[in-house]
């Protein structure tokens, strides 16, 4: 069954609103029972003579001009109102236990009773939007804005769990598996290739990525029963695999588990031999691209993009080469160089990536589909090593070695000879039934 959803970001926002509106609210009543704490906040020890005196009106009503701007930022989706107020309301994280003790009396309290009750409660609140805010951006951006150029996607609950996946084109259908950072709205090297040879594309989020939740299969095995299911689901007998980078091993795991469902598997500088991601980057991998932290490393990778493009590309491609970084960019036409960094920022790592330096493509003896490994010589994240363990494990592999430039083999000047490569293969044979 597909499940649809209401627009979350609406029922944010109007929260939101609604929530500024109740506080503004909340200040009036404050002050009408006890301006007193508008006093003591001000100008603590200050005892005037007026019940309402003038600078704590001014005060009330910058608050409350102050709110009302809120509120328009909020219907206006300001950008950085996004970012202030998250990081405002995370702040709740400190501002509730203070309460606390000040409530048993560990610190000094100047508020009666009611009022720390209060601004405990209202630390919860913000907390708790705080966290919704955050799924927010993890799935659709700043505001949900990323959701507006997104492709049409799927969210079925297959009998293993639920998988997000994008469908395209007509024909004999390619199961796609992306790489590290990507889900199924990412932009597809070949997708133009494979559309042109009159394929039907099935790209599927996987565990972690996305909306397909880590549950669906955190494990390589795992997520390769739950694409059986969606596959039955489907009412696909039988697809082409194809798996790029870190989508290797469960496209192997797929075709070792379940080889009556695989015609052909095709790798693309696939992590495969289990000693992806070792070393400095397994530990970079935990400490930049964990749940907590990816959203807010690649938010500043694209504000890096936005500002210097040239320099923001550098950056990143340094770990995918083993040449000089120079060099791979100016090997690239500015059309391929604008196609990978629109690549790299639309990156998102989820829960996902975590997952993906833990994979394994499991017992390769039992994969009997053709396999066809293309590696590219100057990769500096998958070397050749993967490549050839599948060749030396799968004897009907055949290994093609692609001298593109980098990691990101479709933005290179030999893409066309892996185009060439690919279709011959795709052209050995057909889909059996």
């Amino acid at each position: 069954m597909t499940i649809t959803h209401p627009t979350p970001i609406r029922l944010l926002e109007k929260a939101l609103v609604m929530y500024v509106g109740l506080l503004m609210v909340s200040l009036l009543i404050i002050f009408a029972i006890e301006p007193s704490i508008y006093t003591t906040t001000l100008w603590p020890g200050w005892v005037p003579t007026e019940r309402y005196p003038w600078p704590v009106l001014l005060f009330l009503a910058a608050l409350l001009a102050f709110l009302s701007m809120l509120i328009y930022g909020i219907l206006h989706r300001w950008r950085w109102l996004f970012w202030g107020l998250l990081l405002a309301w995370s702040a709740s994280v400190i501002q509730i236990p203070i309460e606390g003790l000040q409530l048993l009396g560990v610190f000094p309290n100047p508020y009666p009773i009611w009022y720390s009750l209060f601004r405990v409660g209202v630390g919860f609140t913000e907390l708790g939007f705080a966290c919704w805010m955050i799924q927010s951006y993890r799935q659709q951006g700043v505001w949900a804005m990323r959701r507006n150029v997104e492709q049409v996607s799927h969210l079925v609950r297959t009998e293993l769990g639920l998988i997000e996946y994008r469908s395209v084109g007509q024909g004999p259908v390619v199961l796609v598996l992306n790489g590290g950072h990507t889900n199924c709205h990412s932009p597809l090297g070949h997708e133009t290739f494979f559309l042109a040879q009159g394929y039907q594309l099935i790209i599927p989020s996987r565990p972690g990525y996305g909306r397909t939740p880590s549950s669906t299969g955190k494990r390589a095995e795992a997520f390769a029963d739950a694409l059986v299911s969606l596959l039955n689901l489907l009412q696909l007998d039988q697809v082409l695999v194809v798996g790029i980078s870190a989508g290797g091993p469960t496209a192997l795991q797929l075709a070792g588990r379940h080889p009556q469902r695989v015609s052909k598997v095709i790798l693309q500088n696939a992590a495969t031999d289990g000693r992806y991601a070792r070393g400095i980057i397994r530990f970079l991998t935990y400490l930049f691209f964990n749940p907590v932290l990816e959203g807010m490393v690649w938010a500043a990778f694209r504000s890096l993009a936005r500002i210097a493009p040239q320099s923001a590309l550098k950056c990143l491609m340094w770990g995918l080469t083993c040449l000089p970084i120079d060099q791979v960019l100016s090997a690239m036409s500015p059309d391929q160089r604008k196609g990978a960094l629109a690549f790299l920022q639309a990156s998102r790592s989820g829960s996902g990536f975590l997952h993906d330096i833990q994979h394994h493509c499991g017992d390769l003896g039992r994969v009997t589909a053709p396999v066809l490994v293309i590696t590219s010589k100057y990769d500096g994240l998958v070397d050749s090593s993967h490549a050839i363990y599948v060749q030396d494990h799968i004897p009907q592999a055949q290994l093609f070695v692609s001298e593109a430039e980098s990691h990101l083999m479709w933005f290179s000047v030999h893409d066309h000879e892996i185009q060439a490569r690919m279709q011959a293969f795709l052209q050995l044979g057909s889909m059996r039934a």
